[in-house]
């Protein structure tokens, strides 16, 4: 936060937000992130609404 006690937005590079996918990819998929993306572009999920699979897939704009 900052002095004002407003929460500060954080921008990321395509790089940062590949390394954001990778690490969330890992820690709730057990797979890294270019794995992640090849999976989801080919639809190979059996159930892709499943919560850990949005919670990574919405990362995908930042560095999908």
């Amino acid at each position: 936060m900052n002095t004002n006690g407003r929460r500060k937005i954080k921008f990321l590079s395509r790089k940062e937000g590949r390394k954001l996918l990778d690490k969330q990819a890992r820690r709730y998929l057990r797979m890294s992130g270019e794995e992640f993306v090849r999976k989801w572009k080919a639809k190979e999920f059996d159930d892709p609404d499943r919560p850990e699979v949005m919670q990574v897939a919405f990362l995908l704009p930042f560095g999908g």
